[in-house]
This record gives structure tokens, C-alpha cells and sequence, in this order.
């Protein structure tokens, strides 16, 4: 009898000890799914915002390639007018000396004769040149309104894409999250700006202007001795100008001789003009305040005879004449920092009842004491925060060319993105929205 007696004042212990297994157990369970729940979360946040960042970082390298190939465009439009002036030169002197060619024994015919072939080839030479400003100012047009594409007024068709994006991403990780973006953390809007006044596409006709080659800025050359002011000297003069930095291309070229004689003891140089013509890219260039490379003081005559000699083609046909078009670069405030960048903070979360947890959208329902342990949210969701960083770095580090390195602009394709930590003013504000009281 006394066996069974101790036996059955075992039981009520086995079932406290059961009991209290179990509310282990549910604890364990409960908590470790609120721990996969949050890391699953703060995962989603982490490619949310990353994607974002990747998304702002090729924006801003769209930019950069296409502002390169509208920088490439134009300059191929001032050598194609540089060409064609250089070409009506040619050929205006090849027609001013071709006469005098017969005067030369025996093969002075055979060279006037090159010479008259030479002009009739430049006649069907610059319309080809005419037609290549037609079709790069057709791309520098197309790269311009890309932009624009991309971009939108203000930036809101940029914007909005990026939020479908983040918005695919978060349902592709987790198809029952809410992804907000944290206003004071989300400058991208103001980052960048589109340049469209006369003065704002200066901006990029400096560039423009900076990078023509030799050929372009000056083409002048003497030949000929002149001693004791006696003497014949020719003078080559002549250059490529982009027009006040936006409107479009011009060009002159002159040759001329310069004849030296003393006369009532002074010493005086006349002019004769043997070549001289020019080409633009769109008629009515105020280009007055242009000498081309000395030609309109050195040769005064030819530049006035150059005026009228316009290469054959041109003002060929365009749509903007050859002129810096609108395009997209930081926005003045991002262009005076040392070092550029842009950054977005974003908060997802995730509602009680799409959580499995016993408090969330668990079957599983405890009961009596053990419903301590649901663990309660505050405003009955969970979230995460996190940060992305866009940010200028050439992979390679200093510009290999010069030796320097490159501050960011939308002129140079070198655009990344990383996660950054969030702030405790970021964290602040994703704390404002959920509720400042905690459960």
C-alpha cells in the first residue's frame, strides 16, 4: 500500500515540471520566431534600400555617359565645321593661285590644272560635313530628351521608379511588408538639377570649349623672310569657336600675303588675300567678339572677303543648330561640397497579424498563464530601418591621366552605392512613426 501511495504523490510534481517545460518550450518557440521575423525583416529593409541606392547610382551614370557622348557630338560638330572652313580656304586659294600657275614653264599648266581639281573636290567635299552636323546634332537632341525620360519634371519619373523598385523588392522578399521612405533622409530629389537656361549650358560649353583639340583652337602658320622691312611673308590664321559657349560653332580661315616696303621712311605692310572661308553650324552666330586665332587683326581683308565665302552646305539643317542642349548634373548645393553624396534611409515593416508568432497569425493560441508570453508590439507591427550611401570613387583611385583625383559630377561614370549606418535622428523619426511609447 505504501508504494502506491508514494507513487501517485509523484504525479502532481510531473505535472508542475510539465508544466514548466512547456512554457519553456513556448517561450523558445514564440521568441525564436519574433528573432526570425525581425532578421527576415531587417533583411528585407537591407535590399530594399540597397536596391534603391543601386537604382540613384545608375541614374547618376546614365548621366555621366550621356553627357560624355553630348560633349563627343558637339566637338564632332566643331571639327566638322572646322573641316569645311578649312576645306573653303583650300579652295579659294587654290582658285587665287592658279592663274599665276601658267606663268611657271612647262608644268605650270599641270599644276593649275591640280589646283582647279582640288577646288571642284572640296565643292562636293563639304556637303558630306554639312550632313555630319545634321546627324550629330540629331544625337546630341535624342541624348538630351533621354534624359529627360529618365529623369521627368523634377525628377519625379526618377522618383517613382524607384519606389516600384523598392517596392518589387520588399514583396519579392517578403509579399506582406510596407516600405516607407524617411523624408529628412531622402535628398536625392535636390541632388541633381536640369541645366536648360543660355547660362546654365554654359556649365557644359566650358567643357566643350576646354577640350578642343589643336586643330580646332588654332590653325595659323608664317612663311616667308622679312629683313630690313623688305620682303613677302604669308600668314595662316584660323580657329573653330563654340559661340558664347552655348549657341553653336563657327570657323575662319584666312591666308594672306604680307608685302613689306619702306615708304617716307616708315616702314608699311600691305595685305592681298589669297584664301579665306568660313562654316557654322546655325546662321546669325553673334560671333563679334571673336578673332579667330588673330585672323580678323592679322588678315583684316581676308576675314572680311571669308564672310562671304561660306563653305558649300552650310548652315547645313538641324534641329538646334548645333548649340549646347539641356541636360542633367548635380545641383549647385551638391556641386560645392568637397565630396558629393546622397542618401536614403527607408523603414519596413510588418503587421501583428502577418507575423507568426503567438500574438500574430499563429494557430497556435496559449492559454491561461502561458499567454505571458505572446509579447505584445507597439502599434501591432514590427519594423526595421535601414541606409543606403550613393557616393563618387573611381575603382582605380587617382585619374590615371593626371595624377589627381576626381571630385563627383555627372560628367565622369563612377557612381556606387553601399549600405551606411543609420543615425540616431533617422532612428528617431522611424521611432516618431511606430509610437514613442513601447509596450
Amino acid at each position: 500500500m505504501s508504494q502506491y501511495i508514494q507513487h501517485g504523490q509523484a504525479l502532481p510534481l510531473a505535472l508542475v515540471l510539465f508544466v514548466a517545460v512547456a512554457a519553456t518550450v513556448f517561450f523558445m518557440f514564440n521568441s525564436g520566431q519574433l528573432v526570425q521575423e525581425k532578421i527576415r525583416l531587417t533583411n528585407t529593409a537591407d535590399a530594399v534600400v540597397y536596391s534603391a541606392g543601386v537604382f540613384e547610382a545608375r541614374v547618376l551614370n546614365y548621366d555621366a555617359y550621356t553627357n560624355r557622348a553630348i560633349i563627343a557630338n558637339e566637338i564632332a560638330i566643331g571639327h566638322a565645321v572646322g573641316l569645311a572652313s578649312w576645306a573653303k580656304y583650300a579652295g579659294t586659294t587654290a582658285d587665287t593661285i592658279a592663274p599665276y600657275m601658267y606663268l611657271i614653264p612647262y608644268a605650270g599648266a599641270a599644276i593649275a590644272d591640280a589646283l582647279y581639281e582640288v577646288r571642284d573636290a572640296i565643292d562636293v567635299y563639304t556637303p558630306l560635313l554639312a550632313y555630319t552636323v545634321t546627324l550629330h546634332d540629331a544625337a546630341i537632341n535624342a541624348l538630351a530628351a533621354s534624359q529627360l525620360a529618365v529623369h521627368g519634371p523634377g525628377n519625379a519619373v526618377a522618383l517613382a521608379s524607384r519606389k516600384v523598385l523598392m517596392d518589387e523588392v520588399a514583396h519579392k522578399n517578403d509579399p506582406d511588408v510596407k516600405v516607407d521612405l524617411l523624408p529628412v533622409a531622402d535628398d536625392f530629389a535636390s541632388f541633381t538639377q536640369r541645366y536648360s537656361s543660355r547660362d546654365e549650358r554654359k556649365h557644359m560649353g566650358q567643357l566643350v570649349h576646354d577640350g578642343r583639340d589643336a586643330f580646332l583652337r588654332s590653325r595659323n602658320w608664317n612663311f616667308g623672310l622679312v629683313i630690313l622691312c623688305t620682303g613677302v611673308q604669308l600668314r595662316k590664321r584660323g580657329s573653330t569657336e563654340l559661340i558664347d559657349l552655348a549657341d553653336g560653332w563657327k570657323s575662319m580661315d584666312t591666308l594672306s600675303a604680307h608685302t613689306y616696303h619702306i615708304r617716307r621712311f616708315r616702314c608699311r605692310r600691305s595685305e592681298n588675300p589669297l584664301g579665306f572661308g568660313t562654316a557654322f553650324s546655325d546662321d546669325g552666330l553673334d560671333d563679334s567678339a571673336y578673332s579667330y586665332a588673330g585672323s580678323r587683326s592679322t588678315n583684316p581683308q581676308a576675314s572680311n572677303r571669308a564672310e562671304s565665302n561660306i563653305a558649300d552646305g552650310f548652315e547645313p539643317p538641324t534641329l538646334t543648330g548645333g548649340s549646347i542642349p539641356a541636360f542633367h548634373e548635380l545641383s549647385e548645393d551638391a556641386l560645392k561640397r568637397d565630396d558629393p553624396r546622397t542618401s536614403l534611409s527607408v523603414r519596413v515593416s510588418k503587421g501583428r497579424v502577418n507575423q507568426v508568432f503567438s500574438g500574430g497569425g499563429s494557430i497556435i493560441k496559449p492559454k491561461g498563464s502561458l499567454d505571458l508570453y505572446q509579447g505584445a508590439l507597439a502599434r501591432d507591427e514590427s519594423a526595421a530601418v535601414s541606409k543606403v550611401e550613393v557616393f563618387f570613387e573611381r575603382p582605380d583611385g587617382k585619374n590615371k591621366l593626371f595624377n589627381k583625383e576626381e571630385i563627383g559630377s555627372l560628367f565622369n561614370p563612377y557612381w556606387q552605392a553601399r549600405l551606411a549606418p543609420v543615425t540616431a535622428g533617422e532612428r528617431a523619426l522611424a521611432q516618431i512613426r511606430q509610437g514613442l511609447q513601447l509596450p
